[in-house]
């Protein structure tokens, strides 16, 4: 069997299927010895028990930068959301310089709906700033 039908049986996503596969965790298509190391898996993915366990070994910053940032699928969004989020405070980055670069690190041209997801991204690490300036003056 190969991973683009397992995927579709699985709750493992064919991304995570792909990268096992580029990182030489199983092989495509799927052998027998693999079929039951992703069985195990899919019984283990996402129960709290093993998150917690292997979220402790991260800082707590590091921790919050993965829930802010889990729901973004591309490293480029990633990447966005960190260049908007790590601003020092009165610097400005247009998204003009910023599809550039994503243009030349990813090696893509951004289209409209790309572009479209990097204001939400952005209106996302404003949104992010003012709650944590409220919360601030609150405790002030």
């Amino acid at each position: 069997m190969d991973i683009e039908t397992y995927a579709k049986q699985s709750v493992l996503s064919r991304k995570i299927l792909r990268w096992m596969v580029k990182n030489e965790m199983i092989e495509n298509p799927l052998s027998q010895k693999d079929l039951w190391g992703l069985r195990l898996l899919e019984k283990t993915w996402c129960k709290r028990e093993i998150l917690r366990s292997q979220l402790r070994h991260f800082s707590r910053k590091r921790r919050l930068h993965l829930i802010d940032s889990a729901d973004f699928e591309t490293k480029w969004e990633r990447y966005a959301f960190s260049r908007f989020n790590n601003l020092e405070e009165g610097k400005r980055l247009t998204l003009k310089k910023l599809v550039d670069e994503i243009e030349i690190t990813f090696g893509f041209i951004l289209n409209h709906a790309h572009k479209a997801r990097l204001y939400k991204v952005r209106q996302r690490v404003y949104n992010k700033r003012k709650m944590s300036v409220k919360s601030s003056k609150v405790e002030a």
